[in-house]
């Protein structure tokens, strides 16, 4: 007997611990998937523009002309850090070295929680952030008359600028994973109450 998928999906969303653990387990490694999706769409970009130009132009665009991306990427880190109480040791907006455009330096602190909240959250910010900044510009530029051609221009060269550099680099990624083992539980009964309330 053929399973359609609707089915399936359907069984599971009718059992609401079911619901919540699948979704609590899968979450945390999806954001990861997208970022790096992301970041592997925006190579390919960066790809093509250095067939068209040369690899040293479309190097130099990522990274040097696109750099209000690189300092809203640590901005997001160092918001975030500051929202989940971890004490900031170091900001750099726009500081290169070697393969790193920016940096911020923070140290846990507070209980456990406290903890895997900065390293989910401060590790993560840049993608969050990113996706309501460019979601925000291009929106903008939707609905914007043509008459404002000039702000049109800037908000797409935000947009386009927080896209190549709203991923998670392998540290973010290593800060974030230590907080997954407590995320989950905390994501399972926010999911489960919210499933039981009916908004998911």
């Amino acid at each position: 007997m053929k399973v359609e998928l609707t089915e399936v999906i359907d069984k599971v969303y009718s059992i609401p611990p079911l619901y919540a653990l699948i979704v609590a387990v899968a979450l945390p490694f999806v954001v990861i998937a997208v970022g790096y999706l992301i970041g592997l769409f925006g190579e390919a970009l960066a790809t093509i523009l250095g067939m068209i130009l040369h690899p040293k132009i479309s190097n130099f665009v990522v990274n040097n002309v696109f750099f209000p991306g690189v300092m809203l990427h640590e901005l997001a880190h160092a918001f975030f850090a500051v929202l989940t109480r971890a004490e900031i040791t170091e900001v750099a907006l726009f500081k290169k070295q070697g393969d790193s455009l920016g940096h911020v330096a923070f140290r846990n602190r507070g209980n456990r929680f406290m903890v895997m909240l900065q390293n989910i959250f401060a590790s993560s910010a840049p993608m969050w952030v990113g996706a309501v900044v460019v979601y925000g510009c291009f929106h903008w530029i939707g609905i914007l008359p043509k008459n404002m051609l000039v702000l049109k221009i800037v908000l797409g060269y935000i947009g386009v600028s927080m896209f190549y550099h709203m991923t998670m680099s392998s540290a973010d990624i290593k800060i974030y994973v230590k907080g997954i083992p407590l995320f989950i539980p905390l994501l399972f009964v926010v999911v489960l109450i919210l499933r039981l309330i009916g908004i998911l």
